[in-house]
């Protein structure tokens, strides 16, 4: 076997770009080696080419090693011919490698003595590079996706490329997974978009790309179909958005906090002992003892995997967060205070939650604006009950999960005018931890009435995850409900002129009024919210699972600059403003998960108090919809619309649409308003649509479709014609003639036509991604058949 060598005995050589025209390897024999046994440099701007067979990473010393600058890094560059050998946690590829090929290959990469191998599998010969990071996730970026729960605190690579590729992540027992999942079937690989981690379809490889069977000490996982790296730049491990933190062993290795940390900042796998006032950032720990004070204050939390002792407690402000993750464990004693949002007016009802536990009737009347003399801030307090005869009742104790609503009293600074002042409520007591369970029960008599919706409250020190709420909650419908207003409190002490509910599902959200903040799915700590029971009797549970460290921004009313999170999908919304302060919104999702029925977890129904609405019509029993989440798009798709008003005046209407993501983004598909009555297709990327009405109910004069017409067919019986993808070649089969042959994919854009000479078979290569087409095939009669294709390869 010939083997080259390179062998530096004093300091690593650096290789600058110009180094390529005396080192690119030239051996064409398929035995020839480039071994390298001393400690290998590539600067920024350098590279070097292993042109064929195997770069052999010996058994010396020395590292084979690039910089790491962005954009200009070193580079180790491999064939297609190339290969490698001899990677280990003693030596490998310190920095990044680069690869032009389609077929499967593994970067021996690592850094900070450990070897983590990932593998890249491009679609299309480009240029990939990766390297790897023993570093948090969390120095890309904080925020998660609703589809990812938690994020490896240990790795991620960095994987640059411009078009689609499958990737294999490895892990190893240093990985500490267990500090994320209890089992590999929560694990998923998760990308990072530029704005968030998010989840990418992923499955667990069953034998290892690094040998053996994979488990949670050591093993691969691979993306279920290509990425596009363009989208994705690093990529890392994550909990599913539905899985549970996991219970970490303690290490006994007590870290103190004497005014500083002794010997180091803790770790979940730490117990930690604060013997002084606490005034620093956040922290984890394992257990906690509290002989001192600790204060957070807002955006600032604490995570606890286990219990927690001792005489001191938690100062907390408005959105700071203590989250405990084993049940049946000690609590903490806490002092929270909650703030309402800064614009508030007398008469204005605001949802409490139940964030300690017991009845804590008597600290209500302590409530007092921040500019005010007089504490007692509420007069009139409420609960809800449901069932048959239910409605709103007068509230005399507090009960751990129910919610309550209080009204703004009458006295200063409050009055008719709109005052920005805020309202402070101290809660004071033992947190809530745990499961806790409620029963609930709806009125058969009003399915879909206010009496079969209960008034429910997050019971934590920490925000919920709703998404995991409504998964794990089958007792109820899909969606929550959260109380905001468009107006004022008219005055009387009683009623809203226009007034809504958020309506929030996996599919997104829609918002009732043009002056409420987005809402992430995040329920703040001290909310109260509504749901809807499906059942004569049933039990609502929240659990320590559905807790979240961060993300307590969004107490209704109170949140002015909370954005939406949740990942982008196929979805826009539509805007319906009026007279008389009317704001109505819609969503409408395009999702995979989704069908034409009504699918709890993505579908809601409009719970509406507004004199005016704008409601998509669920084609099954058409009832009112607020969030209408639909299958994976189609061009040809059409959603219909309703408008409902309280009374027969003419009164003047405008739609418009609004936070287009996904296909909508871009220009690529045209939404347009149909008005039936008139005849006209309404672009809404052009303006807003204005109309009037004088009726109570329009249900058949408004519908969305993503077509104008051009691309409409007369009636046509499909069985007359055949078509499909298989193998990559497209089939087409007829009883007359074809002269015309044109595909679409889901946006409308043509990718493929052909005329024909008047056969009746055709058949064409077809080298299209995995998608949904549409061929729109022309007979010699003159009519034209639309035909729905799916592209498995």
């Amino acid at each position: 076997m010939k083997t080259i060598k390179i062998k530096q005995k004093k300091k690593p050589r650096l290789f600058k770009w110009m180094i390529y025209a005396c080192f690119v390897l030239t051996v064409n024999s398929s035995v020839a080696q480039f071994q390298s046994n001393e400690p290998l440099y590539i600067g920024d701007n350098g590279y070097v080419y292993v042109g064929s067979d195997t770069y052999y990473f010996g058994a010396g010393s020395g590292q084979t090693k690039t910089s790491r600058t962005s954009s200009i890094h070193g580079k180790l560059i491999f064939s297609s011919a190339a290969s490698t050998l001899g990677a280990s946690d003693t030596h490998y590829l310190d920095g990044y490698g680069s690869v032009l090929t389609t077929a499967p290959f593994i970067f021996p990469v690592g850094q900070s003595g450990i070897y983590a191998p990932v593998t890249v599998t491009p679609l299309t010969i480009e240029p990939i590079d990766a390297a790897y990071y023993r570093s948090s996730t969390l120095t890309i970026g904080t925020t998660l996706d609703v589809t990812v729960s938690t994020t490896s605190p240990t790795e991620y690579w960095n994987i640059k490329g411009a078009n689609d590729a499958i990737v294999s992540l490895t892990w190893r027992v240093n990985s500490v997974l267990t500090n994320i999942v209890t089992s590999t079937t929560e694990l998923t690989i998760i990308g990072y978009d530029g704005n968030k981690w998010v989840e990418i379809p992923s499955m667990v490889d069953t034998t290892s790309i690094l040998g053996g069977n994979s488990s949670i000490a050591s093993g691969s996982i691979t993306t279920l179909a290509s990425v596009n790296l363009s989208d994705y730049t690093y990529f890392s491990f994550g909990a599913k958005g539905n899985s549970c933190p996991p219970l970490i062993a303690s290490s006994s290795n007590t870290k103190t906090w004497n005014g500083s940390w002794s010997p180091s900042a803790p770790t979940l796998e730490d117990p930690v002992v604060i013997n002084a006032d606490y005034t620093g950032n956040s922290f984890v720990c394992n257990s906690l003892v509290l002989n001192a004070d600790v204060t957070l204050t807002d955006g600032e939390n604490v995570e606890i995997v286990n219990g927690v002792t001792g005489t001191g407690k938690f100062i907390m402000s408005s959105e700071a967060s203590v989250v405990q993750r084993a049940t049946g464990v000690n609590a903490p004693n806490i002092e929270l205070t909650k703030k309402t949002r800064s614009v508030m007016h007398l008469y204005d009802y605001i949802y409490w939650g139940t964030p300690i536990a017991g009845n804590f009737f008597s600290q209500l009347a302590a409530a007092q604006a921040s500019t005010a003399t007089l504490a007692n801030a509420f007069d009139l307090k409420y609960k809800y009950t449901t069932g048959t005869g239910g409605g709103w009742q007068t509230l005399t104790e507090n009960e751990t999960g129910t919610g309550y609503i209080m009204r703004i009293k009458s006295q200063t600074p409050f009055t008719n005018a709109i005052n920005s002042d805020y309202i402070n409520l101290k809660f004071t007591g033992v947190a809530n931890n745990g499961d806790i369970t409620i029963p609930i029960t709806n009125d058969s008599n009003a399915l879909i009435g206010p009496t079969s919706h209960p008034l429910v409250a997050n019971p934590y020190p920490s925000a919920i995850d709703a998404d995991k709420f409504l998964t794990n909650n089958t007792d109820i419908d899909g969606v929550v409900y959260i109380w905001t207003a468009a107006t004022v409190n008219d005055g009387t002490g009683q009623l809203y002129s226009q007034a809504d509910y958020i309506a929030y599902t996996l599919a997104g959200a829609a918002i009732p009024t043009n002056i409420a903040t987005a809402f992430n799915g995040k329920i703040a700590s001290g909310q109260g919210f509504k749901v809807k029971a499906l059942n004569a009797t049933g039990n609502i549970t929240f659990t320590n699972c559905m807790r979240l460290a961060g993300n307590n921004d969004q107490f209704y009313k109170n949140s002015s600059n909370a954005t939406a999170t949740n990942g982008q999908r196929d979805r826009f919304k539509l805007n319906m403003t009026g007279s008389n302060a009317v704001f109505s919104q819609i969503l409408v999702a395009y999702l995979p998960q989704a069908s034409l029925n009504y699918d709890r977890l993505y579908d809601a129904g409009r719970n509406s108090e507004s004199t005016a609405q704008l409601y998509s019509i669920f084609e099954g029993d058409g009832r009112k919809l607020a969030i209408n989440a639909r299958p994976s798009f189609f061009i040809t798709d059409v959603v219909r619309l309703g408008i409902s008003k309280f009374n027969t005046t003419t009164e003047n209407f405008t739609i418009s649409i609004t936070e287009k993501e996904g296909v909508f983004n871009g220009g690529s598909v045209n939404v347009y308003l149909h008005d039936i009555a008139l005849g006209l297709y309404f672009d809404l990327a052009t303006g807003d649509y204005n109309f009037s009405s004088n009726t109570t109910s329009l249900v058949n004069r408004f519908e969305i479709v993503y077509q104008d017409g051009a691309l409409a067919n007369s009636e046509f019986n499909t069985s007359d014609v055949t078509a499909n993808i298989n193998n990559n070649v497209l089939q087409i089969k007829a009883t007359l003639a074809i002269t015309n042959i044109a595909l679409f994919d889901i946006t409308g854009k043509k990718i493929y036509e052909s005329k024909i000479e008047n056969e009746i078979e055709f058949s064409a290569p077809f080298y299209h991604p995995e998608a949904v087409y549409i061929a729109k095939i022309k007979l010699e009669n003159g009519k034209t058949a639309s035909i729905k294709l799916i592209n498995n390869n």
